[in-house]
């Protein structure tokens, strides 16, 4: 490892701390999060703050931490507070004249220096607002939670027995602003903070020291042993080093001799009392801290010291040292009362025991430096004495060092003895060789002779009257106790070195009493040893996550040491086995929870049992089946001259009791069914004779587990089997006992298969040692079971045994891993079983928590069933594939497990809900119970919690299918809807949430202080499920669209409780964010409801307030502290979340708090702010712009840079300017960088390039799309808000930045076909009954980008990871790496198609202002092109893709639009036909049918898009007379050059008119005739819109020939009269009446045919006015007085006016002469028609006129003078004047009606009226001139000008 750089601190700066740009971090908030170090690594500012050299300074002295007074300090305090470094703080002076007096003061006091005290007393300020908000609560907020936590039906002592938050607030504990800001409690926390910051930058040390520490330990511990992070442990070890270094001006003072010195220090000062000078006021409360500080800081330089001499120092302790520390603890009692266990602990680490004994047995005592305490007589003489003293104290924390000082001054003495005698021997024996000189050994242990006559030690030896005291003071007993407190004291995993340690040194004094012989194998060594070994791996915490899995260190010691400990404990205790059980199965269960288990499962200790060579039995009563052996060994040798069995058969009576049998029979046995047999010949010993039967050891090898199995067989009902030897079962704690080792080893072998792999799998060889057979019965599993069934009857039957809840709890445990090795062996013995309530029996579960566990206040059986009921869920679950699968061969190891349920899932569905139901009412009732461990309480909680989280994650977390039965995880189904009926309700029951209000309110009761038990995580853990389990409630009645729930109705008068839940730790931020975020967003639901009962004359609505339920103080300080967004420390994960609560906020109708987002200031603070003239000091900087300012100056180009981050950043000021753009004004007026910033982003991201294939790189990349997307919506809003007040200047640094847009925007999405779809279908081949989707994410539970973004992987692990061919060896292989390859695609298609829709809303944007930029027409151009080329060529699913395929369409089509309304004159326009026909064509594989299959809604745009890209091949009226005579040509209509391969224009047209026009209008009309309603008249009108238009383009009219052909080959006329014929039927209801609109359509697209000459020919010789008069519609015309557009239904007007009579006009013009007579006939049959026609203009009958009278005038007038003028020219025409019938309508009428009312247009205007929605609009443009005041007069004045033209009007009568 490379060592710690260190790092420059940086220097206060005012300004921005009053601002709010910085948060200064304290040592305080450095301790906190040092507490998760997981998580503390991932901070970059703590980092940097640890590692500079000033911090490494105070963690090295940690002690003194603060500079003393100088000039240079005091120099530094008056730069830092001078007014010329605090230009931003004119209006803060107050502010800074406040803090720099409170610096003054501090300093003065704790005579520190002037810069170190202004450094806390910003601290102060800065934490004011957490401060008050942890205060306490106001009466409104207290009434609040009282209200959410329902204590108005339960009362505050039972909800929450010593709650302090929920009594109501007093004068003392919520303090008014002034009070709060009044100088003397500024001076109280000041003090406060300061005593803090000792103690934590103390715990900081410690803490850094040990984990530094844990480098060297790995070598011995495994590489798995470890806490924090390599720079963590780094940083301790600099630390360490830097702490032994010694000082040149005091070399021989050691850093455990300063800590001692402070030690002495502190305690003399507490002895002395309080020496400062503190306000009367505060003077009791400063008084209570401050002793309390003292004692603090003397327990954590006791624990560095601690660290420093066991773990740091190797060698011995220096004399001084000791001589310093013992004299000190000689006067303090060591610190008896009270107990403390860091004396006793550090007593015993610089006594170094272990090193002094193991130098003494090798011989390298002769190489200890005389320096060396052991070799110092007067310091032997004084610890001696010391020790010798502390025997008045009685048991106290001195004996065990008291003690192990009696084991090593008399292995001292006799090693001393030996030299003594060694040295003597030549001068007894006359040699020459010259006496040598007494060694440094022996002159030492003679200090220990002179105090032998002493009466202190009762005239013996010191270390027998010391030793043989602590004995009678039951030193072991002593340190077990010590061993429970330390465990205890270092209770979390930051502690776990030191926890190991403690542990470790009590196990090597227990070692060195052993070792020496003083004591031998008792029950109270066991006992001790057992407490040490076993540690905190109790079996509930060994099988949870809490404990990691690395090997205990301390199990590891024991098991490798053969010479004393194993030897002495384990193996004694196995040799003493079956005389003996208890210790055996003890220490065998301790070590299996500690030991590193073996890759092939079989655990060490399962080995050891397995291979038993000894068994040690008191003989039967009047057995004689042995003689002595090898009597000359003298040593009791025998051997069995007969068989002697282990367990026989006998006849029993169940008289008594179940146990209680009454022998009528010796036991007898039979070789046929007896087990465990000693056969003759088998020696042994007899070990103790001293009674009748001797007891005996016995070489006999065999498996003790074996032995333990055939025990257990004694103990059942009806067993006729018992202990041959004791003719008695076995006793019920031996049971117990048995079967907790049966778990542990189980469960142990099931742990270390997780190690590498996913899924657990047991040991066969420990399977076959238990007797556990997973396909048949009679075994060990069978056993057990019955054992258990027995006693729940029992427990039922005779509650409060403890011995019988215990054997349950092991059974319980069996059972858990029993579920996972045969859980065919569970469920169905769970139906039998009577644990659970079926069908009105059973229910033994609840009996036994009623009738014992409640009164005996423990709840280890409840607990255990929790955790059977989770294992139980997951089996259902989790084997859901496997049980499908045909065989045992698809396990991953040839294994004996088995998937199989052994009964069907609706019996386990069964099982479960009834099981999910028990434990729901358990919880809802578990309020009111006793606890004597409040650790029942909390686990309980937090079991049921999370597994109920766990349900409603697995059933609703995945999968779309409606009905949760239908998903892989169905089986959970009914229990997974009772929890939901359960929390999700309307109905105002609160029991079922009671649990969850009190685990939130008790987390806001923790003060963990720097003192962390093991009840400190539980307590975390609790809040932090509450907080999930809630989350998840309602995200799921989020997803189920139910109504606002009870639940978040509670939870939102609880938000005082979430709120100071945030403050409290960065451990719960991340959680109480996502709650809030759920909570704000699925408020928006209670005004959807009410705008969904609005009909019902419901009032209409808001979300509730997040803010409303807070009292203003409170609010302001929330909104303050959220505000720094975990600033300073800048956790990422914390930020992202409270980012997106931000998002959320903004979004979802939260204007209060929006504002205060937006502003910096909430609406009660702005007005205040104004009457005050916007003076004084704030601490509030808007998030809004502390976004903008973070926006504008992060490194895209940094490659470890969070992106996720700063995209949920740039989301919330997205949703802010979406929602809020009137607070939030234009962002570029806040920061002028901002937009620059994300422009140069979008320029360098068009500039990278990256392999795709690389996770690293897709997963980049995906964000690197999701944050431009977001910077298209910035720019979009930009845009619009400029254009509104007509400024585009920000067009010309906006358009040259969009080329990565312009390239990738429109791309096709890279969504990899191949990899899909063989996932797909390989997946459903392989596993029976699975598809992806059953693994697709809901809205319940959504990824980030990532390996699982879409599917979920976890529980795609769970349910396929026991095949083999899920993951391979090789992590890129199998099903589950391509399952992640599949999300990171989809996450980055996810990102594609987002950037896709914002690159719209932009590019519509800039189609807004195209004029005002030439480059606009281009880029837009280019963009349509883009879109359509993209959907042409696009094969990707349409069922994925084609609703991108409609955003490219839409987009194509709004910029087309505008183009077309600007009339663009880019000539690049007119290309945009062929991409937008190739996606027609592409998009369409049949024309025939396309109206009636699924995609006519895109082909509808499709056909919209195509007619606005036909608008730019018209005649331009500014072209010039070259051009457009040139595009009517028959060259216009080719490539420009013959080498272009180019597709003529003409020919897309002709295809145009063939597929499109002709096809479509056939397959409109049939579809119309067998399914209507799918339908539109706009498709008719489109397709005739796009007949017109392509008729109208140049290069078209060479080519109607062509075309008429082409409608001619397809009957289009014969389509379109058979439509009109039928039109009076296919009528649309409008207003009330039958509106034929099909016949106006179908006759306007006949009209459109007939402008083609050639087709107009064709429908003349066809005779197609004859087919018209035939159709019913045209009997309307016939009526009396015919059809006005008054008249009812109004089209038929219409179709007269704008069909017929055009019609008629365009045969005349295509046919000419010859076809007069007949137009003349066919007008000639509406004689009522023309009739009203005639005097339609006729003022004196005229009321009304219409645009469309006079248009039928003209029409009329025009028919009428090319039929008389045919007339007229008859010869001359071919024709006979006599064949052209005069037109029945009276043209001089008409003219004369014209002529007047020409001359009177003042009256004309009066009686002009508007009739459809034409004419309103042409009304609506206002000319303003003389002649016409609108368009409609004006084309009505042109229509009769014409008309008058028409019929000679203004000519003479001759002419």
């Amino acid at each position: 490892m490379a060592p710690i750089p260190p790092q420059a601190q940086s220097e206060i700066d005012l300004s921005k701390c009053f601002a709010g740009d910085v948060q200064l971090i304290s040592w305080d908030l450095t301790y906190n999060a040092l507490c998760d170090p997981e998580t503390a690594a991932k901070s970059a500012p703590l980092r940097a703050f640890l590692t500079a050299e000033a911090s490494l300074e105070i963690l090295s002295k940690p002690w003194k931490p603060f500079a003393e007074p100088s000039a240079q300090e005091k120099t530094k305090f008056e730069t830092a507070t001078a007014p010329i470094n605090l230009p931003g703080a004119q209006n803060s002076r107050h502010l800074i004249e406040e803090v720099k007096a409170d610096s003054l003061w501090l300093s003065q006091q704790a005579r520190i220096s002037e810069y170190s005290a202004l450094r806390l007393a910003i601290i102060e300020w800065q934490s004011r607002p957490t401060i008050q908000l942890l205060s306490g609560l106001t009466e409104e907020e207290a009434l609040s939670v009282q209200e959410a936590a329902g204590i108005s039906n339960l009362g505050a002592s039972t909800f929450a027995p010593g709650s302090s938050i929920l009594t109501l607030p007093s004068d003392l504990v919520l303090q008014s602003d002034t009070n709060f800001d009044s100088a003397d409690q500024r001076k109280l926390r000041l003090f406060d903070l300061y005593l803090s910051t000792r103690i934590a930058i103390l715990r900081v040390s410690q803490l850094l020291i040990a984990w530094g520490s844990a480098r060297e330990l790995r070598q011995c511990y495994g590489p798995e042993y470890r806490i924090g992070d390599d720079w963590l442990e780094q940083l301790g070890q600099a630390i360490a080093a830097k702490q032994q270094r010694k000082d040149p001006s005091s070399p021989t003072v050691t850093f455990l001799d300063q800590c001692v010195r402070t030690l002495n220090t502190t305690l003399d000062a507490l002895d002395d009392g309080f020496a400062w000078t503190m306000p009367d006021s505060i003077l009791e409360v400063a008084l209570e801290k401050w002793a309390t500080a003292q004692l603090t800081e003397v327990v954590q330089v006791l624990h560095i010291a601690l660290i420093h001499a066991d773990l740091l120092t190797k060698k011995f302790i220096q004399s001084s040292t000791l001589e310093e520390w013992f004299n000190s603890m000689s006067k303090r009692n060591f610190f008896a009362d009270p107990p403390i266990l860091l004396s006793s602990l550090f007593s015993l680490a610089i006594l170094k025991v272990d090193i002094v004994l193991q130098d003494l047995e090798t011989g390298e005592y002769d190489s200890w430096d005389t320096s060396a305490y052991v070799l110092n007589p007067h310091l032997i003489e004084m610890i001696t004495i010391i020790f010798g003293y502390t025997k008045q104290l009685g048991p106290s924390p001195a004996t065990p060092p008291a003690f192990a000082w009696s084991i090593l001054t008399w292995r001292l003495f006799q090693e001393a003895k030996t030299l003594e005698e060694s040295r003597d021997r030549p001068i007894e024996s006359n040699s020459r060789i010259s006496a040598t000189t007494a060694s440094s050994l022996e002159d030492a242990v003679m200090a220990l002779t002179r105090l032998e006559s002493g009466e202190l030690f009762d005239k013996r030896q010191p270390y027998q009257d010391i030793g043989e005291s602590c004995l009678n003071f039951e030193v072991f007993g002593i340190i077990t106790t010590l061993t429970n407190v330390a465990i205890s004291t270092f209770g979390t995993t930051i502690d776990q070195i030191s926890r190991d340690s403690s542990r470790i040194l009590f196990l090597q004094l227990i070692r060195a009493a052993l070792s020496t012989g003083i004591i031998r194998y008792s029950t109270e060594v066991i006992l001790s040893a057992y407490a040490i070994i076993a540690g905190d791996r109790s079996f509930r915490m060994w099988t949870s996550n809490v404990i990691s899995r690395h090997p205990d260190p301390v199990v590891s010691i024991f098991l490798n040491d053969d010479t004393i400990l194993r030897p002495e404990l384990l193996e004694q205790s196995h040799y003493r086995y079956p005389y003996e059980i208890g210790p055996l199965l003890q220490f065998c269960s301790a070590l299996t929870r500690g030991e590193k288990s073996s890759h092939d499962g079989m655990p060490a200790v399962g080995s050891i049992l397995a291979n038993t060579m000894t068994l040690m039995q008191r003989l039967p009563e009047n057995f004689s089946g042995y003689a002595s052996i090898r009597e000359e060994e003298n040593a009791n040798f025998v051997a069995l001259s007969e068989p002697l069995p282990q367990f026989a058969s006998v006849k029993a009576s169940l008289f008594g009791g179940p146990r209680r049998r009454l022998l009528t029979a010796s036991a007898s046995y039979d070789d046929s069914d007896i087990v465990m047999v000693i056969p003759p010949g088998t020696e042994g010993n007899i070990v103790d004779d001293s009674s009748q039967p001797f007891v005996s050891v016995w070489r006999y090898p065999h498996s003790a587990l074996e032995y333990f199995v055939q025990l257990l067989t004694t103990y059942t009902v009806g067993s006729s089997q018992v202990e041959y030897a004791t003719q008695q079962p076995i006793s019920i704690s031996s049971a117990a006992d048995i079967i907790g080792l049966f778990a542990d080893l189980l469960h142990s072998s099931l742990r270390a298969s997780t190690d590498n792999d996913s899924n657990p799998i047991c040991s066969t060889e420990l399977l076959a040692a238990l007797d556990i057979r997973i396909d048949r019965n009679q075994d060990t599993v069978d056993i057990i079971l019955s054992i258990f069934e027995e006693e729940l009857l029992r427990l039922c039957q005779q509650p409060g045994n403890e011995e019988s809840l215990d054997l349950l709890v092991n059974c319980i445990q069996f059972l858990r891993a029993l579920v996972v090795i045969a859980p065919n062996r569970v469920w169905p013995w769970l139906i039998r079983s009577r644990l659970l309530e079926r069908e009105g029996s059973g229910g033994s579960m609840a009996t036994i928590l009623i009738g014992t566990e409640m009164v005996l206040g423990r709840y280890d059986f409840l607990i255990g069933c929790i955790q059977l009921f989770r294992t139980l869920i997951k089996d259902a679950v989790g084997r859901t594939v496997a049980r499908k699968s045909a065989s045992k061969a698809l396990t991953r190891f040839n294994a004996a497990t088995t998937s199989d349920s052994g009964t069907s899932d609706k019996i386990m569905s069964d099982i479960l809900l009834t099981f999910g139901r028990t434990l729901a009412s358990i919880h809802e009732g578990s309020l009111t119970w006793k606890f004597v461990r409040q650790e029942d309480r909390l686990e309980i909680n937090i079991g049921i919690c999370s597994v109920f989280n766990m349900i409603l994650e697995l059933a609703y977390g995945v999968d779309d299918a409606p009905k949760l039965s239908a998903k892989l995880t169905g089986v959970i189904a009914p229990i997974a809807e009772y929890i939901t009926g359960l929390y999700i309700s309307k109905s105002l029951n609160d029991l079922p949430t009671n649990p969850i209000l009190a685990s939130l309110l008790a987390g806001t009761e923790q003060d963990c202080g720097y003192v962390l038990t093991g009840a400190v995580t539980l307590w975390r853990q609790q809040t932090l499920t509450a907080l999930s389990f809630s989350n998840t409630i309602v995200r799921v009645a989020v997803l189920l669209d139910k109504p606002w729930t009870h639940l978040e109705q509670r939870l939102f008068k609880a938000t005082p409780l979430l709120t100071r839940l945030y403050s409290m730790s960065d451990a719960y931020k991340s959680s109480v964010v996502l709650l809030l975020e759920t909570l704000v967003r699925g408020a928006v639901r209670v005004a959807e409801q009410a705008d969904k009962e609005k009909e019902t004359g419901v009032e209409k609505k808001e979300p509730p307030s997040l803010l409303g339920h807070l009292g203003p103080r409170t609010a302001k300080n929330f909104l303050s502290i959220l505000s720094q967004l975990d600033e300073p420390l800048k956790i990422v994960d914390i930020q992202t979340s409270a980012w997106n609560l931000l998002s959320a906020v903004v979004t979802c109708k939260q204007q209060w708090f929006a504002l205060y987002l937006l502003t910096g200031n909430t609406p009660r603070d702005t007005v205040r702010s104004v009457a005050a003239n916007g003076s004084g000091p704030t601490r509030k900087k808007a998030l809004l712009t502390r976004a903008l300012d973070a926006l504008s100056r992060f490194d895209f180009k940094n490659e470890s840079l969070p992106w996720a981050l700063y995209t949920a950043m740039l989301e919330f000021v997205t949703s802010a300017q979406n929602n809020w753009s009137w607070a939030m004004g234009d962002p570029r007026q806040q920061n002028s960088k901002f937009i620059p910033h994300l422009l140069e982003f979008l320029e360098w991201l068009a500039q990278q390039t990256g392999d795709l294939r690389s996770e690293a790189v897709i997963l980049k990349r995906s964000y690197h799309n999701k944050f431009a997307s977001l910077v298209c919506e910035i720019l979009a809003m930009c845009l619009h808000s400029s254009r509104q007040i007509g400024d585009v200047t920000a067009l010309k640094d906006i358009l040259p930045k969009l080329a990565y847009l312009q390239t990738h925007a429109l791309d096709i999405p890279s969504y990899n076909v191949s990899l899909h779809s063989n996932l797909k279908q390989n997946l459903a081949k392989k596993f029976r009954g699975v598809s992806l989707e059953n693994f697709k994410r809901t809205t319940l539970c959504p990824d980030s980008f990532g390996r699982s973004f879409f599917y979920d992987l976890s529980l795609a692990d769970q349910l396929l990871g026991f095949d083999s061919t899920w993951s391979r060896p090789r992590q890129d292989q199998g099903f589950s790496a391509e399952v992640v390859r599949a999300n990171l695609n989809l996450g980055f298609v996810e990102s594609q198609a987002q950037i896709l829709q914002s690159w719209k809303v932009l590019a519509v944007e800039l189609s807004s202002v195209i004029e005002k930029d030439d480059r606009l027409p281009g880029i837009l151009i280019s963009v349509v092109r883009d879109c359509m080329t993209a959907n042409a060529e696009s094969t990707l699913p349409e069922a994925l893709f084609g609703q991108l395929m409609t955003v490219r369409a839409d987009l194509a089509f709004v910029l087309l639009q505008k183009m077309v309304i600007s009339k663009v004159k880019d000539t690049n326009a007119r290309r945009l036909l062929t991409p937008i026909w190739n996606a027609i064509r592409a998009s369409t594989p049949d024309f025939d049918i396309v109206f009636s299959s699924e995609q006519v809604h895109y082909y509808r745009f499709l056909l919209r898009t195509l007619y606005l890209s036909l608008q730019f091949h018209l005649l331009d009226s500014s072209a010039t007379t070259e051009d457009n005579t040139f595009r009517s040509t028959f060259r216009a209509s080719l490539p420009a050059k013959s080498t272009e391969l180019v597709e003529p224009i003409s020919n897309q047209l002709l295809e145009v008119l063939s597929e499109i026009v002709a096809k479509g209008f056939r397959s409109l009309a049939n579809q119309l005739h067998t399914e209507p309603e799918s339908v539109s008249p706009s498709d008719f009108a489109l397709l005739t819109a796009i007949l017109q238009t392509i008729l109208r383009i140049p290069e078209m009219i060479n080519w109607h020939a062509q075309a008429a052909l082409i409608f001619a080959n397809s009957n289009t006329v014969r389509y379109a009269t058979s439509l009109f014929s039928w039109s009076d039927r296919l009528t649309i209801s409008n207003n009330g009446v039958d509106d034929p609109i099909y016949g106006e359509l179908s006759l306007l697209f006949i009209l459109s045919l007939s402008s083609m000459q050639p087709l107009a020919e064709t429908m003349a010789v066809e005779g197609i006015l004859s087919q018209l008069s035939t159709a019913n519609l045209m009997k309307y015309y016939h009526r009396p007085g015919g059809m006005s557009p008054f008249d009812a239904p109004s089209r038929l007007f219409s179709i007269w006016t704008k069909g017929i009579l055009p019609l008629c006009l365009n045969l005349l013009y295509a046919v000419g002469p010859p076809i007069a007579g007949e137009i003349s006939a066919f007008l000639n049959q509406f004689h009522e028609q023309l009739l009203r026609a005639s005097n339609a203009l006729d003022d004196r009958r005229l009321n009304k006129l219409t645009l469309s009278i006079t248009s039928e005038a003209h029409s009329l007038a025009l028919i009428a003078a090319i039929l008389e003028n045919n007339r007229a020219q008859g010869p001359r025409l071919g024709i006979q004047a006599s064949d052209i019938p005069v037109l029945d309508w009276d043209k001089e009428n008409i003219k004369e009606d014209i002529e007047s009312w020409m001359a009177r247009k003042g009256a004309l205007r009066e009686k002009i009226v508007v009739v459809d929605e034409s004419d309103a609009a042409l009304f609506d443009k206002k000319l303003g001139d003389d002649t016409a005041e609108t368009m409609l007069e004006e084309r009505v004045l042109r229509e009769l000008d014409a008309a008058g033209d028409c019929l000679g009007l203004g000519k003479s009568n001759g002419s």
